[in-house]
């Protein structure tokens, strides 16, 4: 644990005291020996009584209009939004008699309202409902400015999970949000009674002090000051006591960070710890063919084609994923896969484009109608629910009984491989467990399109390959995109690749093809693949940077846009040019060294063009390679592959 400094103790003992000697001093000037009369004494119950009563509907009111406000404040943007939150807090900062006069000129007889509501009747100023009015008035604050804090403390990224799931917003608001920021709202409630509890300023100018009716217990101790001290002292340390009590029993606790909540209950159950089956990738076989996978429970319905047109946030991209297909999207970051992922989920309306599943057109539809359901890096579980009440959640918000829902929970949990955790909370879950259980929260919900954000980049690597084997064997004949930047992803996973560059798609392909005959960047980067782009000219591939001699995979012709592709392992790396046979010849500069297994990642630049090699850790010692140093390039033509680019 982190110590403090030692002055900090200094200047936060005088606040301590600051606050406990003027209590002290109250308590001192108590006449214990009248003390029980003066405060079971006709007024003072009354007044007491008075002061609960109204707190309470005070307190209630506040909720019920604080609520949604916090929510929109939080959740909401628009013009004005500022001036709006500044008057909402407005009674915050201005003394109460203000805010009573403002309320005797509102609702008074002569006031803004007061002719309609004689017509009507209704007598507000002077009154019990006055004193209500009072309290709620300067009370509101304190709950709205505690909500918003724990909305935005809580982020929404929970709540468009809850909406990909098919959750309307109504029941997102309900199942998610208050659970989430319970502990805030409860704060929140309690800040607000103590002040509605302690409230005079706005309540004996607007309410007046006739007793029994708008008496409360602090207009009681201010008129008990004046004719009878002792007796306004024993009051006050009543009004103290009700205080203390309300914020001891309500408050401890209830503002503890959700967050720090989770991290603490997580702390218990090590990584380590997490039961995985022992599958490595190497079972797979990878170029040969797949193996069958397990077959996942059935959704009802056939998979259906997704077709997605997007032009914003400068990406303009166009791509078909067919039924029962999976289609890995691969890109740099900043290259707009994120925002095609939140455009087909709904989460994100383009000023222009299109996006239809199946023959439904998806354009005006709500995420949580669209039957889309959308897996991120990160589980978002909900922290107030079990496994199984996650996994049951689609389910239910599709209308599902708690007893079926819980059913297809199970079922689908077993599927993944985690039905033994489905009494636990998130907060005591592994990476990888946690995971697993987000894969079969979305699929519970039976989506038609399963949209896959890097399920993968967050988890340790002694995980990744069990979570890989479970995807493979639920995502068998489902409409699915999936986001990656790793190859091992896309072969094992995805039937087509389409890699998206700059808010462009650059190629697309059957993964193998593409991962195997990369004709961008960013596919050769992530094949692990030199890439030299440029012109055929005869035996060689024309770049401004370099001009690289390889053998076409088909009949090219002269002055056609090529790609030449070969691997850091057949590139050889010598301090001087060698003479010999004729090669590839390349100047370079060293960038990076990076270890790579039993092997060393040189990566250089030749000219303006990477190029990266690999060599024995050895050989990198002996020649002494180190970012900076310039060495010589040398690929054999035979190793090169040169792919027309329009094929």
């Amino acid at each position: 644990m982190i110590g403090v400094p030692r002055w900090i103790y200094a200047p936060a003992l005088l606040g301590v005291l600051f606050v406990l000697l003027p209590l002290v001093a109250m308590v001192s000037r108590v006449d214990w020996a009248d003390f029980v009369s003066l405060v079971t004494s006709e007024s003072a119950r009354d007044a007491l009584w008075l002061s609960l009563r109204t707190s309470t509907v005070s307190t209630v009111l506040c909720v019920v209009l604080g609520v949604p406000m916090a929510v929109v404040l939080a959740r909401t943007s628009f013009p004005g939004q500022g001036v709006l939150r500044s008057l909402v807090l407005l009674p915050l900062v201005i003394p109460p008699v203000v805010s009573g006069i403002a309320l005797l000129y509102t609702f008074g007889r002569k006031g803004l309202l007061g002719p309609t509501l004689d017509v009507l009747g209704v007598q507000v100023a002077f009154s019990t409902a006055a004193v209500v009015i009072a309290q709620t008035f300067v009370a509101l604050p304190f709950l709205v400015i505690s909500l918003e804090g724990a909305l935005r403390t809580a982020g929404h990224r929970h709540e468009l999970v809850a909406s990909t799931l098919g959750a309307s917003p109504s029941t997102v608001f309900r199942r998610v949000t208050v659970p989430l920021v319970l502990p805030g709202l409860v704060s929140g409630a309690v800040l607000a009674f103590a002040r509605a509890l302690g409230e005079f300023g706005a309540t004996i100018t607007f309410a007046g002090s006739l007793q029994g009716t708008t008496s409360t217990l602090p207009i009681q101790i201010y008129l008990e000051r004046v004719t009878d001290p002792d007796a306004a002292v024993a009051l006050s340390l009543v009004l103290v006591v009700v205080a203390v009590v309300v914020i001891g029993v309500a408050g401890p606790g209830q503002g503890t960070d959700l967050g720090a909540r989770r991290r603490r209950g997580r702390r218990d159950v090590p990584p380590s710890a997490e039961p995985e089956p022992g599958w490595t990738d190497d079972e797979v076989r990878l170029p040969g063919g797949h193996d069958a996978p397990a077959s996942a429970p059935a959704t009802g319905s056939a998979p259906l084609a997704l077709d997605v047109t997007v032009a914003e946030r400068e990406v303009a991209v166009r791509l078909s994923v067919a039924a029962g297909e999976t289609v890995a999207l691969l890109g740099p970051n900043g290259a707009g896969k994120s925002t095609v992922l939140e455009v087909a989920a709904g989460l994100l309306r383009p000023s222009s484009g299109a996006v239809s599943l199946g023959d439904r057109s998806l354009d005006d539809v709500a995420p949580h109608d669209r039957r889309v359901a959308l897996l991120a890096q990160e589980p978002l579980l909900f922290p107030h629910l079990d496994v199984l009440d996650n996994v049951a959640f689609g389910p239910r918000s599709a209308g599902a009984g708690r007893s079926a829902s819980r059913a297809t929970a199970r079922r689908w949990l077993q599927q993944v491989g985690v039905a033994d955790l489905a009494e636990r909370r998130p907060q005591t879950l592994s990476g990888g467990q946690a995971q697993r259980v987000a894969v079969a929260r979305a699929l519970a919900a039976e989506p038609d399109l399963l949209l896959l954000d890097e399920p993968m980049a967050a988890l340790d690597v002694a995980v990744t390959p069990a979570l890989r084997h479970t995807l493979r064997a639920v995502l068998a004949d489902r409409t699915v995109l999936l986001v990656t930047h790793d190859a091992l992803d896309a072969l094992l996973l995805a039937d087509r690749v389409v890699v998206v560059d700059g808010g462009r798609v650059v190629e697309v392909g059957p993964t193998r093809e593409v991962l195997a005959r990369p004709r961008s960047a960013f596919a050769a980067q992530v094949a692990g693949l030199n890439l030299v782009s440029g012109t055929w000219e005869g035996a060689a591939v024309v770049n401004p940077s370099l001009t690289v001699r390889g053998l076409p995979t088909s009949a090219v012709a002269a002055g056609a846009e090529v790609v030449a592709v070969f691997s850091p392992s057949a590139v050889a790396v010598f301090p001087q040019a060698p003479a010999g046979s004729p090669r590839n010849s390349f100047e370079a500069t060293i960038t990076d060294v990076e270890p790579l297994g039993d092997r060393v990642r040189i990566r250089t630049l030749a000219g303006s063009q990477a190029v990266a090699a690999e060599v024995t850790p050895g050989a990198a010692a002996d020649l002494a390679l180190v970012p900076g140093s310039r060495v010589h390039l040398l690929v054999k033509a035979v190793e090169v592959a040169v792919h027309p680019t329009g094929s």
